[in-house]
């Protein structure tokens, strides 16, 4: 195949392939031929000597070249001052310049210095201090930025309502607070504490127990916790020991938890137990660890029962003692058995431990005990008032507030003050001081140094100790030394001495009850728009001698059934106790005594005879029903034998003894209370929650830092009271068992602390002992007879000695200025309604008493059915019961007296309901006439309801 070659495109053929061919003279010869005369033509011939070059030498070039004039390139660069080259740069001149020498043409790289520099008005150097202090000015954006968030906290608190929560514990704390504020919004559920072993474990009475071993147990003031004693057990040899049978058993399903406290005096050995057996015999189901090396103090002992306990038969034992061949002297009190909830269960010796478990689950007495007249104290920064005890050889004379002068007889003679304080926490004890004056803080008892003598401020840690003593003491010889200004305070710093300023909220009167086996359900008091209220969804009442009780029915012999209405009751919620503290159980249907049953709006109670009186043949009426309730048994008076029952049968006589004593035995119905009698006391479920309104006792600041706060039960409001006298003071709270100065002046109830005695309202001018030995409790108060006055009403609002379970606290406290702003036109809004309650409350007391009608007509009878005057109202109280079971329309009911009659005729709607079968309310209504006649509007069942009923008189 023929091709063609790559400079002149010469044609070429193939001899192999293009063989064959025609040979064609003009492709093959003449076109080559043409085309390399043509590329010769065009060629430039070289010349001998010279060279080709391959670029294209143009005309332009040769004009160029033609300019150039003759020894253009023969130059020779000048010499001398000013024509020498640069110096070479190299790496080590970067950035630097030239700089002129001395000498005529040196030169060489160099820095440039501030001083070779010529400033004028206009060019100048800053030194680095003028930098500093330039680069501080602020910025129009900066000092804009910095003002704005300056003012961003001052805004935020000024234009938001920051609250900070708080939650406190029951017993004492320590809560940090930001700043000075009110707390607010309390708000604490129900509990509720039954002790099943009905008050047995007081340590109060042998009464039931069974004596066991070689010797007996006894009572004993020498060691205890509560109340006047506690068991002693010391045995020489062999055993002492007591025992007690309950008949009703644990509920399986049920978690349980026991505990107590125990004193080791001496121990040799052998065994101490406090333990749950099989009923009626010997062996041990459940026992406490007790430690015998603990001598010389309480300890505080439980253990858990689980669910499906192990517990045989019908019931369990209770064995408190000692064991041993040698004497073993041991002291128990505060024993106790109480249901718990779940979570409490899984939390007792986990999180919850030691006596923190005694605060959970405290020692109450026998009956219900719900959440009883809760408190929150902040103590004030200075936890000292002016008490002071005085040692033997000393002699304390108060010549003010916060100040006294100390005569001592003895070298180094003392006076002290006993203060609470919380364990493991810092604590400041000062005091203004004359030369020689000391100060010291002990343990409670005055035998363990915290902070030995000194003549400034004594700081401490209180270790594990509860209380401590403070000391003052004159050092050196006898002598008189003054004190004031004594301050024991949180912390490590001495401030500014301030008296002591307590602040304190309180709910005198107020039960917040919850399910007694799991906590479940339980009453919630809050705060609502400045005014407290509890929702109830349980309700406690003491069964006793005014209720409606009436006779139902006998089943069987030994015991008979009583019942009485309660309305807007859940059946079979009912949680009772007994006289003697005993729970009595819930049985359907009852076939015994001693058991309870809550059906239908009716509360049936079965009743052993051995207990009432009421022989198998007799039917009791419905006011010897009442007198069992108030505590007396009904016996056959013509025997003299106050355990013989009355049959009603010819020969026998109607007689009652006291339940408690089988004493003071009348011939008449008693409708008196015998001293020391527990009254009956049921809790039931609400059918619907009832909503309250309560009326609190002051309100609870915050101070900014630590508070220190205690959470309480137990505090009562304004009790009347009658003051006594022995010819000199006046006194609140005397026991009369100790001393009794004309006349009984006790309390309601054992005072762990009187808080204020009143004056007509006011608060006056007593002087309250803590601590007093002569005191109902621990509390009495005492006026000299220049400032009592015998005219006036007394009253006292003070904190039980007897525990209650005592609950968590929930709150909040204004965080910012604005909510402190909102706080404080929220507390003038309710001083304005306090205002209006107390103008209230001035019309209540000025209402008339309440009258019980001289009689009531046409077979009807009442139950505390009585009428006032109020304001200018007539109102009414209690219930009318017929005789009959429905009454018939129109039956009246009694008249009204000239002045408590409408001026016009008024119909009262209220309620009526029937005693056989279902409650069954039906609304009815009562007339009442111009000329005082009371009559029903239509025909009503046997009981009707008159309280809360009203009239306007005009």
């Amino acid at each position: 195949m023929s091709s063609n070659t790559p400079n002149l495109n010469l044609l070429k053929v193939n001899p192999v392939t293009d063989g064959n061919d025609t040979f064609n003279i003009d492709t093959m010869l003449n076109d080559n031929w043409d085309k390399i005369d043509t590329t010769v033509g065009n060629k430039v011939d070289k010349v001998s000597g010279k060279q080709l070059s391959t670029n294209d030498y143009t005309a332009a070039d040769k004009t160029k070249l033609a300019g150039i004039a003759t020894g253009a390139n023969n130059y020779t660069h000048p010499t001398g001052d000013g024509n020498q080259h640069v110096p070479a740069t190299g790496t080590s001149n970067n950035g630097k310049v030239l700089k002129a020498g001395t000498t005529a043409g040196s030169i060489s790289w160099g820095n440039v210095n501030g001083s070779e520099v010529v400033e004028d008005a206009t060019h100048r150097f800053a030194t680095d201090t003028e930098k500093v202090t330039w680069n501080a000015k602020e910025t129009t954006t900066g000092s804009q930025a910095k003002a704005d968030a300056a003012v961003l906290p001052i805004n935020n608190r000024l234009n938001t309502e920051s609250l900070t929560s708080i939650n406190l514990v029951a017993g004492q704390q320590i809560l940090n607070a930001t700043k000075n504020a009110r707390l607010q919004g309390l708000k604490v559920q129900g509990r509720t504490l039954i002790d099943l072993l009905g008050g047995a474990g007081s340590g109060e009475s042998l009464t039931g127990w069974t004596q066991n071993g070689a010797t007996a147990t006894t009572l004993s003031s020498t060691q205890k916790r509560s109340g006047s004693t506690a068991f002693k057990f010391s045995p020489s040899a062999g055993a002492s020991y007591i025992t007690k049978d309950f008949t009703s058993p644990l509920d399986a399903s049920k978690y349980y938890v026991m505990a107590g406290w125990v004193f080791i005096e001496s121990y040799v050995d052998g065994s101490l137990n406090l333990a749950l057996r099989d009923v009626g015999t010997m062996t041990t189901r459940y026992n406490m660890s007790i430690n015998v090396s603990l001598l010389g103090q309480w300890q505080f002992v439980y253990f858990k029962i689980p669910t499906n306990n192990t517990l045989l038969g019908t019931g369990y034992r209770l064995t408190a003692g000692s064991t041993g061949s040698g004497t073993n002297v041991t002291y128990m009190d505060e024993i106790r058995l109480y249901a718990v909830s779940a979570a409490d269960y899984a939390a007792i010796g986990t999180t919850i431990t030691g006596e923190a478990i005694d605060r959970l689950l405290p020692y109450v007495p026998s009956g219900i005990n719900g959440v009883d007249g809760l408190w929150v104290r902040r103590y004030g920064k200075n936890l000292l008032a002016g008490e002071v005890s005085i040692l033997t050889g000393s002699t304390v004379k108060v010549v003010g507030p916060y100040s006294f002068d100390l005569t001592t007889t003895v070298t180094n003679g003392n006076a002290y003050i006993i203060a609470d304080v919380l364990t493991n926490t810092n604590y400041t004890f000062s005091s203004v001081l004359e030369t020689n004056a000391l100060l010291a803080v002990f343990d409670e008892t005055g035998t363990t140094s915290l902070t030995g003598y000194g003549a400034t401020a004594r700081t401490f840690n209180s270790g594990a100790n509860t209380k401590v003593r403070l000391y003052f003491r004159n050092d050196g010889v006898a002598s008189t030394k003054r004190y004031s200004n004594w301050q024991l305070e949180l912390g490590s710093t001495v401030t500014p001495f301030l008296p002591r300023e307590d602040s304190l909220i309180a709910f005198g009167g107020v039960e917040l009850h919850a399910n007694p086996t799991d906590g479940s359900e339980p009453d919630i008091l809050r705060e609502v728009n400045g005014r407290y209220e509890v929702t109830r969804r349980y309700r406690k009442i003491v069964l006793d001698g005014s209720l409606p009780w009436t006779y139902h029915d006998d089943y069987s012999t030994g015991y008979k059934q009583v019942r009485v209405p309660i309305l807007n009751s859940v059946t079979d919620s009912n949680y009772v106790t007994k006289f003697d503290g005993r729970s009595i159980p819930y049985a359907y249907p009852i076939t015994t005594g001693d058991k309870a049953l809550l059906s239908q709006g009716w509360f049936y109670l079965s009743i052993f005879s051995i207990d009432s009186g009421w022989g198998d043949s007799y039917t009791p009426t419905p006011d010897e029903i009442k007198a069992y309730f108030k505590g007396w048994r009904m016996y056959n008076g013509a025997s003299g034998v106050a355990t013989n029952p009355y049959n009603g049968t010819a020969g026998q006589t109607k007689g009652w003894v006291e339940i408690l004593s089988a004493g003071n035995p009348v011939g008449v119905l008693p409708t008196t209370i015998p001293s020391g009698w527990t009254p009956y006391q049921l809790l039931y479920r609400l059918a619907s929650p009832i909503t309250e309104t309560v009326q609190e006792d002051g309100s609870l600041s915050l101070i900014e830092g630590d508070n220190f706060i205690e959470v309480g039960s137990g505090y009562v409001s304004r009790e009347r009271v009658t003051p006594s006298t022995d010819t000199g003071n006046w006194y609140i709270n005397n026991d009369p068992s100790l001393y009794s100065p004309g006349g009984d002046s006790r309390l309601k109830n054992k005072a762990r602390e009187i808080l204020n005695v009143f004056k007509d309202s006011r608060v006056g001018a007593w002087i309250i002992e803590k601590a007093a030995t002569a005191g109902y409790g621990n509390s009495r108060a005492n006026q000299p007879p220049a400032m009592y006055d015998p005219s006036a009403s007394y009253s006292a609002s003070y904190i039980k000695l007897d525990k209650s379970p005592v609950p968590g606290v929930t709150g909040f406290y204004a965080a910012t200025e604005k909510g402190q702003l909102h706080d404080l036109t929220d507390a003038v809004t309710e001083i304005g309604s306090a205002v209006s309650v107390l103008a209230a409350k001035k019309a209540e007391k000025d209402a008339g008493p309440w009258i019980t009608p001289s009689a009531l007509l046409n077979g009807f009878t009442g139950n505390q059915l009585s009428y006032r005057k109020n304001g200018n109202y007539v109102e009414f109280k209690g219930f009318a019961f017929y005789n009959v079971i429905d009454a018939p329309g129109g039956t009246i009911i009694m008249n009204l007296p000239a002045g408590f009659r409408p001026l016009s005729f008024v119909n009262l709607p209220t309620t009526s309901w029937g005693d056989t079968g279902a409650l069954s309310p039906s609304a009815i209504g009562v007339y009442v006439g111009i000329d005082g006649i009371v009559q029903l509007s239509v025909p009503s069942k046997r009981n009707v309801l008159f309280d809360g009923l009203r009239f306007p008189l005009d």
